[in-house]
């Protein structure tokens, strides 16, 4: 008991100053972003720090397994570095006794971000979508600032004009960038470009009318298909974009019980990937524990080199399956799970030795 807490509050201190740090990190690169789009008239103040709390805690989920494997990782090197690991090992502690001490917090750890994931992730997505929603709702198109570019993520619109006439109430120079689905699912993509456009203060429930003089419109099909251009005088673009935003299904808003009904691809990538959160915090810290060993005195940075690439390589493989389930070209069985088949194995190759070397132990102590 008393390795075991020595080793779970060792571990403890580096994990909370990891999951501080990488979340101070992504707070300030969001305040940056969405106090950005308060300060172009999209959103208010008040909206912009829902959305920072909000979409930190869907990271969460990310951190979380990330500190704990640089927290292990760390401690159990400084353990071999100053010999304190070879000194429970000449008393009757073997690197496996070791695992099993830090197994319980590890096992925490993991159903921590599987309920952050499986609970927290879709109610956090469906609140910033609402939010992002009721933003638009409320936006008034005609007071978005020139000479920058401003994003509606809600819609896939990107905006940028060239001046702004206050008293003509007009954009000048305007370049429009949108996204949109048609009635057979097929996504195009849409460039117009004018001299000026007229643009609406967005009312709740009712249709926006964009209006677009003097340019060109380029519609661009899926790859393959065919692409169209547009030469004209005055173009208007209807868009409910407050109405469409609360309708539009998304998978990472559904709650989990809905994904698991659902035969959709990228439900399913969704669904598989809450649920192998558990899996993936648990393999990457175990994973730490033979990455970290090393001689007393050794230099770290060759197995800290290593360590490091093993992480990137799983997340890696994960974001590649996920993408491929999600396309459809990957059967949802195996599905994401297949990622998961190679750093098991590693695990258990790289243990391996350790437990052979313990079960030749054994007869020398029981001879003796």
């Amino acid at each position: 008991m008393l390795i075991d807490r020595y080793l779970v509050g060792e571990i403890l201190r580096p994990l909370a100053l990891g999951v501080g740090l990488f979340l101070l990190i992504y707070v300030g690169f969001s305040l940056s972003k969405n106090l950005s789009m308060a300060a172009d008239g999209l959103i208010d103040t008040a909206t912009a720090l829902q959305l920072v709390g909000l979409s930190s805690l869907t990271t969460l989920e990310v951190i979380l397994p990330t500190a704990l494997f640089f927290s292990v990782l760390l401690v159990l090197g400084r353990l071999y570095q100053n010999g304190e690991i070879a000194a429970l090992v000449s008393a009757g502690v073997s690197p496996l006794r070791l695992m099993r001490s830090v197994a319980t917090a590890v096992v925490l750890a993991a159903l921590l971000a599987g309920l952050l994931s499986i609970f927290g992730r879709p109610w956090a997505y469906d609140s910033i979508y609402r939010l992002e929603a009721g933003a638009i709702s409320r936006l008034d198109a005609g007071q978005l600032a020139a000479g920058q570019f401003v994003t509606l993520d809600v819609d896939g619109y990107m905006f940028i004009a060239d001046a702004r006439a206050e008293q003509e109430k007009l954009h000048r120079g305007v370049f429009l960038f949108r996204t949109h689905e048609n009635d057979r699912g097929v996504v195009h993509k849409e460039l117009i470009r004018a001299d000026s456009a007229r643009l609406p203060r967005f009312d709740p429930g009712r249709e926006a009318v964009l209006v677009f003089q003097d340019g060109y419109s380029y519609l661009l099909g899926p790859e393959g298909g065919s692409d169209l251009s547009l030469r004209f005088r005055e173009m208007s673009i209807v868009w409910g974009a407050a109405e469409q935003a609360r309708q539009k299904y998304k998978s990472k808003a559904q709650p989990t019980a809905v994904l698991r009904n659902s035969d959709q691809p990228k439900d399913i990538a969704e669904y598989q990937w809450r649920l192998s959160t558990p899996l993936a915090t648990f393999l990457l810290t175990m994973l730490a524990f033979p990455l970290a060993r090393s001689r007393p005195r050794e230099s770290r940075l060759r197995h800290n080199l290593v360590a490091l690439l093993v992480y990137l390589l799983l997340f890696a493989a994960v974001s590649l399956v996920r993408t491929l389930v999600e396309q459809g070209t990957l059967p949802p069985m195996p599905g994401l799970w297949i990622a998961y088949l190679p750093p098991l194995l590693l695990l258990l190759a790289l243990m391996a030795p350790e437990r052979l070397r313990q079960l030749r132990r054994r007869p020398l102590q029981e001879a003796r």
